[in-house]
């Protein structure tokens, strides 16, 4: 629809629309077309409810197995064991509805930006509205400060500048034109429209409203948010790949068990207990709980960064990013203009340090380029209309003037002083015809002509150049050299300003007052650019050698995207046009040269809607994607990445709200801070997944073992869920939450398809578990057929060895290129406080007599408990030595 009507003459779109420009609809017309469109907002879509949060936390299936677990053991009257599975239900899904609770208000930031009033003509009349009840055909009159209400066909524009940043990434405020456009543009270069939600920064000017509500370029935005499913998360992925594998172990050994004890004649009651033993003993209970937890702990530690994580799951994800696809402005950008480059008569061409804020001026080896300097640095205070405000470091006025006013008031504040105070007579101000705007200025010897303006536009003016200082006829020839200098700044990213002055003796007079800027001295160009920020080069070069790749894609002009891609080192200087793809050749591309595509580095003038192809793109070449973003335009994107990450300072609310991460002080290096600990997150739960899982399948082993010989239950349920809940949650937390290795950010990304448990692990797992159930059904043979000790008295042995083997078991879970004494485990001022708390917790148990009967603890003899410390010192002892052999064991 709208691309019909900014192709469209005015006259044309007043017609469709049956309205007179001057009077506006009539009331009743507004009414009826009200009613026939709707109110100009967007689709209110409810969040999930309370209880569709507290079952998003519970749809998995290890608690499945614990459900019916507790069922099992309610049914058969073991209400202690029911309970106590229970609470651990309620802990793991209190924990993660607590920490996500946030995460559900994505649509309500958009809603915001409907509350705002409207200026329309109705029946010749300017009348202010809501503007909810703005409608197709409705004529807008808007100032400087407004927000446009719906996307309008700008009718009439006097030096109308709109600023559509959050919208199409563009960082300068655009100008609106009533012309008509002939030939297809993009969003961002549709100047004779403008758009719901976006603010006016300059002039004034009238438009017919030709889309409302969900029709509107934000309504499109709005509807592609809401239709993004966020992902399934890679280590929800995984968790739930490693639980179908234990669920498969443990309906194996069930089957099996039963069979063979049924054929034996065994008591049921027996086989149903021995099979929740199982069910116990294989089931890691503490796994959700301590996931959500060490996820937790990291959301603490990067909020105390700056970066704010709004979904657990997050920060783990942070740690697998494979690609960043990062908007340019306000992210790698500061969304500030900044004077970049001076182009001066005599072959000079100086650049600005935007680190140190200077220009190379050394570079000027006499007074007559200092001359020449000088004339701009005059030009850009004098031909401004902005202002800085001392009190509160204000500025008020077009980002362009208020860049030249803050690098003249920075290079030289009492020269800027001095020319602040000249007394201006004559002010011809910027015209979108002219291209030029100027001022004159009473000084000593007379009066001081300034204007600056289109290079092209101030060169055609120009009747003498400025060379060293001295004042010379400026030829053709020469003007034709000065475009081309014009032209290649362009290339190269720049905005780019002409200057020239003029010296008069009296005032312009007549119709020279209104129209004055002729018979200049060119003084040379200036170019600016929005400056990357300063941290962001350090961060890039970190994040590639941490082997993740880095990907601009920006609604901005492809010349200023490579530019800036140059200077963050995100693109080599080696690097030419053709690694930067245009919006418009995107869809071709991703049809038939994919590998080109996955190599690019820079996208221009992307859609939304591109931003989405580009992810999903991605996606399917298995890449994780975090994006980046600010604008609104960015939000469906970063609600369809694997990762969204927003940023807090600039960031419009929407993108803020839809997205994963917020990094709250807008830093490109907050993202590289979020991946380490991402990737420090990862490796830990891996640490106490393997420590979980390693001595869960010591306790398989030992009831497999006395089961299916001895057809005796070694370890009671309710004792397994106990030690379980110990171990499960403590030292496993206390892994969860360590430092983690100090070098991670050297390592390449893992690879997306790598299981929380690879091949290594499981052979860890394999031996650790076989070796602690070694020793453990050792000591409980040892006492039941050497010492022919009760099976009450057998079955403290196998409960308090494998108790105490388990929790020593964490100082197992080092590296084995570490040292034995001095690594990650032993540094873990948490891991000795949760042993301590274990060990403690069993040893009270064991004396308080009410709790030493439910779990059928006996008084044990000196010789029980010598046997008992051997069992439970001898796996870590033979581990230890293990690793000591193979290093990387």
């Amino acid at each position: 629809m709208l691309e019909i009507f900014y192709q469209k003459e005015v006259a044309e779109v007043t017609k469709n629309f049956e309205v007179d420009p001057e009077k506006g609809l009539s009331k009743e017309e507004a009414k009826k077309v009200l009613q026939e469109h709707g109110r100009n907002k967007l689709e209110e879509h409810e969040g999930k409810s309370v209880w569709e949060i507290i079952l998003a936390q519970i749809n998995n299936p290890v608690v499945y197995l614990l459900v019916a677990a507790a069922v099992l053991a309610f049914t058969m009257g073991d209400f202690a064991e029911g309970i106590a599975i229970t609470v651990v239900l309620l802990v793991n899904t209190i924990i993660g509805f607590w920490m996500e609770y946030q995460a559900q208000q994505s649509m309500q930031a958009i809603k915001e930006i409907d509350k705002v009033k409207a200026n329309v003509l109705r029946e010749g009349k300017e009348e202010e509205i809501d503007a909810e009840e703005v409608v197709p055909g409705d004529i807008l009159i808007v100032t400087a400060g407004d927000l446009i209400a719906a996307d309008a066909r700008v009718i009439e524009a006097t030096e109308f500048k709109v600023d559509e940043a959050a919208l199409t990434g563009e960082s300068v405020p655009v100008d609106k034109k009533p012309e008509v456009i002939q030939e297809e543009k993009q969003v961002a270069d549709r100047k004779n429209m403008v758009y719901k939600g976006t603010p006016v920064t300059g002039g004034k000017g009238k438009a017919i409203v030709v889309a409302t509500g969900m029709n509107t370029e934000m309504g499109s935005i709005s509807a592609l948010v809401q239709d993004q499913e966020a992902s399934q998360t890679p280590l929800d992925k995984k968790l739930n790949k490693l639980t179908k594998v234990l669920i498969y172990v443990i309906l194996g050994l069930a089957v099996a068990f039963f069979a063979f004890g049924y054929l034996a004649g065994k008591d049921v009651y027996l086989l149903v207990q021995t099979a929740i033993a199982w069910a116990i003993a294989a089931i890691p209970e503490g796994l959700p709980i301590v996931a959500s937890i060490a996820l937790a702990r990291g959301m603490l530690r990067l909020s105390k960064k700056n970066v704010l994580i709004k979904r657990l799951s997050a920060v783990e994800t942070l740690g697998e990013t494979t690609v960043i696809f990062t908007d340019k402005t306000g992210t790698l950008t500061k969304n500030e203009l900044t004077v970049k480059a001076f182009s001066i008569p005599g072959d000079n061409y100086w650049k600005v340090n935007w680190k140190e804020y200077q220009p190379k001026l050394s570079d000027a080896e006499n007074a007559e380029d200092q001359d020449n300097f000088q004339a701009l640095f005059k030009i850009s205070v004098l031909a401004n209309d902005a202002s800085l405000q001392e009190e509160d470091n204000d500025a008020k006025g077009d980002p362009l003037e208020i860049a030249l006013l803050n690098f003249t008031k920075a290079f030289n504040e009492e020269k800027f002083q001095e020319h602040q105070k000249l007394e201006r007579k004559l002010h011809d101000p910027f015209d979108s015809d002219a291209m030029v705007m100027g001022a004159v200025y009473e000084v000593e010897e007379g009066f001081y002509m300034a204007g600056k303006g289109s290079a092209d536009k101030i060169l055609e003016r120009s009747k003498k150049i400025l060379v060293h200082g001295e004042e010379k006829e400026f030829t053709e020839e020469d003007k034709k050299e000065w475009l081309e200098k014009n032209d290649q700044l362009s290339k190269d990213g720049l905005r780019v300003l002409g200057f020239g002055y003029k010296e008069l003796k009296e005032l312009p007079q007549g119709e020279a007052e209104e129209d004055f800027l002729y018979e200049l001295v060119f003084a040379g160009l200036v170019g600016f650019i929005d400056p990357p920020r300063k941290e962001v080069e350090n961060s890039m070069d970190n994040t590639k050698n941490a082997g993740i790749k880095v990907v601009m894609v920006t609604g901005d002009h492809p010349g200023t995207a490579q530019n800036v891609a140059k200077e963050v080192h995100l693109a080599s200087e080696e690097d030419d046009q053709e690694n930067v793809v245009h919006g418009k050749d995107l869809g071709e591309k991703l049809n038939k040269d994919a590998k080109k595509l996955l190599a690019t580095k820079v996208f221009s003038r992307v859609t939304p809607e591109q931003k989405l192809k580009l992810i999903e793109f991605y996606q399917e070449h298995g890449e994780i994607v975090g994006m980046t973003g600010d604008g609104v335009n960015d939000a469906p994107a970063l609600k369809k990445a694997d990762i969204g990450i927003a940023m807090g300072k600039r960031g419009t609310q929407v993108a803020q709200e839809v997205a994963d991460v917020v990094l709250k002080d807008d830093a490109f290096q907050s993202i590289e801070l979020a991946i380490e600990q991402g990737r420090i997150i990862f490796e830990n739960i891996r640490k106490f997944v393997v420590y979980q899982l390693s001595y869960h399948l010591s306790e398989i082993i030992i009831i497999a073992l006395m089961s299916f010989t001895l057809f005796v239950l070694p370890i009671l349920p309710l004792q397994l869920l106990f030690l379980n809940l110990l171990s499960d949650v403590f030292p496993a937390l206390a892994l969860g939450i360590g430092r983690g290795n100090p070098g991670v950010m050297d390592l390449p990304p893992k690879d997306p398809e790598e299981p929380i448990i690879t091949k290594k692990n499981w052979t860890q797992i394999a031996v650790y578990g076989l070796i602690i159930a070694t020793s453990v059904s050792g000591a409980y043979l040892y006492a039941h057929f050497v010492w022919n000790s009760p099976e009450d008295i057998t079955n403290n042995i196998a409960f308090f060895s494998l108790a105490f083997s388990q929790f020593l078991h964490v100082f197992n879970m080092r590296d084995g290129t570490e040292p034995f004494f001095n690594n990650q485990v032993t540094r873990n001022k948490y891991v000795w406080m949760a042993v301590a708390l274990c060990f403690a917790t069993v040893i009270v148990a064991y004396f308080i007599p009410g709790l030493a009967d439910v779990f059928n603890f006996q008084d044990l003899e000196t010789r029980v408990w010598v046997l008992i410390a051997i069992a439970s010192l001898l796996p870590s002892v033979v581990i230890q030595l293990i690793k000591f052999i193979k290093k990387d064991f």
